[in-house]
């Protein structure tokens, strides 16, 4: 009979291989960042399980991870390792290496079922452990830290480990090499969880004891199940070297036909002892088809069927198929937590809300949820950052949606310059403007206004629809036309240097209606505000110098034009934070002369100079930070300062 080479497994193999390289090739002349581990379905369980113990997804875990997890796991239930045998690229690698390992006759073998063959396999099991248990305990994926498909395709730049990296690929190549398959069998995680798949009663078992010991309210209980998991997994792989009721699909061999030649074994890449099994149940069964086409008898069949010769490498590629589709349609929140006595309250309700560009990661979505924990009658928060969207779970006898949308919403200003003196009055108009729901929408907003020739600024206060109060220069003709092309816009172009960056925009004007005039003086006034808010006491240093008779005071000065920027207030914080760190500075204020905010100081005058300041204060080469739980750290400067100020007398 003439042997049918498995083609299949190896077009899926050096696909994946050549597909890598050309994105990581790709990537590296293009100076763009490529997710290398966007299609790995270890990743993916790790995710799963995070949202299972922890109701939350990190920013590093993507829906399409888990669906690729969830799919490999479904494939091995049913039809074994699928993955292993014609995706993995660790797999592929391992696999030649062991090829030139024997041509250049180095190999050592270690037989199937020996002493040395099932004690080392107690490995995989303690790193699966190691990993699940530090990814569920952080929420990141501790995987990237040792994995050597990760190491090489970020070229060691990744979230990485060195020594651990570089052992687990000296482990993979020199170890298959040597050993055939040697890190497939031994120290693959994803190998160890593919064959607790495998174990289907096993795992199904550990499932119901995990969910009932949570219905009981226990807490950390998943940290015993999982080890319980992978330490009776262990033992059942080294008793008996294989599965019982799944997978579903395996190699059968008609003993009728067989003629004993043991090619078949030799073939294996796991040297499974093929000619000595009715069914090939063994937990290192990839269904690679290998034993399939050496058999010279066509003895050896996918559950006894010649029809099947195919199936296991198109079942690859479909599941992998149904994996990316449901990673692109369906979505699991990043975060789920609720809070409060939310279980005794009866009639709760749900509001949804899409297009928050502020929830993009599990960080943001952290902080919506803080933000909603201060808004009475709310009792808990899903976000998705896929989508940007958020649900929040109410009760409408203490709050309702206005109120959520208010809290959601952050007050604005943006001066985008100074009338200069000849334009002592400016035209005001009112807008009211829907879609404007959170920061980001009112940073892409601001900059959709500022396309408009004549406007020096503006303010928005919620309401429904936002309020917004444009100021204009009278002198310049400004239509409702402009200003209904530039919100209504689906999309918000900036030029770039290489290319244009395109921003999202769901924004409506609903009215538009002048609303009078101001001076130059007023509006600098009206933009003051948010700067005046930026002032600040620093305690600890009044506490030990605020005595003014024993201690006196005076105040530096200095013009601070740039304050206005929005880029620089947010940096202002680290700024004051390393004023209160430095002895004898009382307070930090802002005053408004003419049109120009002005920055004030106040420190011990005993203490400091206008040299000293200028030097030390403004000029420093490191900040040290005062942190959240006290701590201190370093810090390289935040902004610059070009104009020096001068001291005043109080």
């Amino acid at each position: 009979m003439k042997r049918k080479p498995n083609y299949l497994k190896h077009v899926l193999q050096w696909g994946v291989l050549a597909a890598i390289a050309v994105t990581v090739i790709w990537s590296s002349l293009a100076d763009k960042a490529v997710d290398v581990e966007k299609y790995c379905p270890f990743g993916g369980l790790q995710a799963f399980g995070t949202y299972l113990v922890n109701n939350s997804l990190a920013c590093s875990m993507s829906m399409l991870q888990i669906m690729m997890g969830l799919a490999l796991a479904v494939g091995v239930i049913l039809f074994s390792k699928l993955f292993c045998g014609y995706l993995c690229p660790l797999g592929t690698v391992g696999e030649a290496m062991g090829r030139i390992g024997k041509k250049l006759h180095v190999q050592v073998e270690i037989r199937s079922g020996s002493v040395a063959d099932r004690l080392l396999r107690v490995v995989k099991y303690v790193l699966l452990f190691t990993i699940l248990y530090n990814t569920l305990s952080s929420s990141e994926l501790f995987c990237k830290q040792l994995d050597p498909y990760y190491a090489v395709a970020t070229g060691f730049k990744g979230e990485i480990v060195l020594w651990m990296s570089l052992t687990s690929l000296v482990l993979l190549l020199l170890g298959g090499f040597v050993v055939k398959m040697f890190w497939c069998k031994y120290i693959c995680p994803l190998g160890a969880a593919s064959n607790i798949f495998k174990f289907t009663w096993l795992l199904l078992a550990a499932a119901a004891v995990a969910w009932i010991l949570g219905l009981l309210g226990i807490e950390g209980i998943w940290v015993w199940v999982v080890g319980a998991t992978c330490l009776a997994s262990y033992l059942i792989e080294m008793i008996k070297l294989r599965s019982c009721t799944f997978p579903l699909m395996y190699v059968t061999r008609d003993a009728s036909s067989c003629n004993g030649c043991g090619l078949c074994t030799k073939k294996c890449p796991y040297n499974i002892r093929v000619q000595d099994l009715a069914k090939v149940k063994h937990v290192d069964c990839t269904m690679c088809g290998q034993c399939i086409s050496s058999c010279a008898t066509g003895a050896l069949q996918f559950n006894g069927r010649k029809s099947l010769r195919w199936v296991p490498g198109i079942l690859t590629v479909v599941l992998f198929a149904v994996a990316v589709w449901l990673g692109s349609t369906t979505e699991l929140p990043t975060i789920d937590e609720k809070w409060g006595d939310y279980e005794q309250v009866e009639g709760l309700q749900t509001y949804r809300l899409d297009g928050l560009q502020t929830v993009k990661c599990y960080g943001s979505s952290k902080a919506f949820s803080a933000k909603m924990q201060t808004v009475a009658g709310v009792y808990g928060v899903k976000t998705f950052v896929r989508r940007h969207g958020v649900e929040v779970l109410f009760d409408p006898a203490k709050t309702d949606t206005v109120k959520i949308q208010a809290a959601i919403f952050t007050p604005t200003q943006r001066k985008y310059a100074t009338p200069s003196a000849d334009v002592p009055v400016l035209g005001v108009l009112k807008l009211g403007v829907e879609g404007l729901h959170d920061r980001m929408d009112m940073v892409y907003f601001g900059m959709a206004l500022q396309k408009i020739e004549g406007i020096y600024g503006f303010t928005a206060e919620f309401a429904c629809p936002v309020d917004v109060t444009v100021y204009v220069d009278p002198a310049v003709p400004v239509t409702e036309e402009q200003f209904e092309e530039a919100i209504n816009a689906r999309e918000l172009v900036i030029p770039g240097k290489e290319e244009d960056k395109v921003f999202p925009m769901h924004t409506v004007l609903k009215s538009y209606a002048p609303a009078g005039e101001v001076t130059r003086e007023e509006f600098a006034q009206v933009m003051f505000r948010e700067i005046e808010a930026l002032k600040g006491r620093f305690v600890a240093n009044q506490e030990k110098w605020g005595d003014s008779e024993q201690y006196p005071q005076a105040i530096y000065e200095m013009e601070l034009p740039s304050i206005e920027k929005p880029l620089v207030r947010r940096s202002f914080p680290y700024f004051k934070s390393f004023l209160s760190c430095q002895d004898g500075i009382m307070s930090l204020d802002f005053v408004l002369r003419e049109t120009t905010p002005v920055m004030r100081i106040h420190y011990v005058k005993s203490m400091w100079d206008d040299a000293r300041i200028w030097k030390e204060i403004f000029q420093a080469e490191k900040w040290t930070l005062r942190m959240a739980d006290g701590t201190f750290k370093e810090s390289d400067p935040q902004l610059k300062f070009s104009v020096e100020g001068h001291t005043v007398e109080e």
